[in-house]
């Protein structure tokens, strides 16, 4: 079988990645992606890849849908939905709707993002968890191991939970470091600034790493003291695996998809509802970073088989 993996974006884009790794996961199953004659095309979508803002976004995802292979599958990431009363939120689930509406199915990547995505597309909806892989190779150790971390993985934008490691290390008597061990996302250099405004005002050693190679993420996520996952929005993170991949244990705050993972897997995060509790945890995890460790990495579905087998489904072609 022939498919063509369609994600246009700079190659360090999040969901970028996520395609070159679903390509790279269903080429191990017998599945060429390098073919101009395809049988099936599989696209990524969200807004910000797309576009500068949904109306955008959803424009392109048309205009190119027009001529894309058939079948058409596309994958769902940050889907919208979940709050109806919110004009931006309406807005994306409108250019959803019509981005679903033009496929012949869809991907997402958690349960509750299906539960969203069957409230605006009549179109069958699959879920594929994102991939687990094998962790890189570590690189050397960071030189900012040298003192307690609380550390957060990945992009950094509005949201994901530095600003919550700040004021956490701030209230801890330890008086941690704080290291945001990514690269910053397009058009949020203020949100740098002021991150760094709130670290000196609260007397806190912020590090921001800037990109990270695959191997040089692999050692922050082994050196980082006290894990965190601290973003409520999130619909499917790749951070959280991130550190599962380096048999880490997060302490997370209980958005949808760390609920998820955690009724799945209740030992390989802990849940901090609130400061009282996210304090609580920081304090055992410094006193005790053992803690934070898992014994294996969490049993986790095949994504690139579960790829496989959805296109064969798609073309009723018997898998090899």
């Amino acid at each position: 079988m022939r498919v063509s993996i369609h994600a246009p974006g700079p190659e360090g884009h999040g969901v970028v990645r996520h395609a070159a790794l679903v390509a790279d996961l269903v080429r191990g199953r017998g599945i060429r992606t390098d073919a101009t004659d395809v049988d099936l095309a599989h696209a990524q979508f969200t807004d910000s890849l797309h576009g500068a803002g949904i109306a955008q976004a959803t424009t392109v995802f048309l205009d190119w849908a027009t001529t894309a292979p058939r079948p058409l599958v596309v994958t769902l990431h940050d889907v919208p939905g979940g709050d109806p009363g919110d004009e931006r939120d309406r807005a994306r689930t409108h250019g959803y709707r019509r981005v679903a509406a033009v496929c012949d199915a869809v991907v997402v990547s958690s349960r509750h993002e299906a539960v969203k995505a069957r409230g605006f597309t009549d179109r069958p909806v699959h879920v594929i968890d994102l991939p687990l892989t094998p962790m890189p190779d570590p690189g050397p150790r960071p030189w900012w191991a040298d003192r307690p971390v609380l550390g957060v993985l990945g992009f950094i934008y509005p949201g994901k939970g530095h600003a919550e490691a700040v004021a956490a290390a701030a209230r801890s008597p330890l008086k941690p470091r704080v290291v945001a061990a990514g690269a910053v996302s397009p058009g949020h250099a203020g949100l740098v600034r002021s991150l760094g405004d709130q670290a000196r005002a609260h007397g806190v050693d912020l590090v921001i790493t800037g990109p990270l190679s695959d191997a040089a993420m692999a050692a922050a996520a082994m050196a980082i003291t006290v894990p965190l996952a601290l973003n409520h929005r999130v619909s499917a993170s790749g951070t959280l695996l991130t550190w599962w991949q380096a048999r880490r244990r997060p302490l997370a705050t209980p958005g949808e998809y760390a609920r998820e993972l955690h009724q799945r897997h209740p030992h390989g995060l802990t849940l901090c509802a609130d400061e009282s509790e996210l304090d609580t945890a920081v304090a055992g995890a410094l006193r005790r970073s053992e803690s934070t460790w898992l014994d294996q990495v969490p049993a986790w579905p095949d994504a690139g088989a579960a790829h496989a087998r959805l296109y064969h489904s798609l073309c009723a072609v018997p898998a090899c």
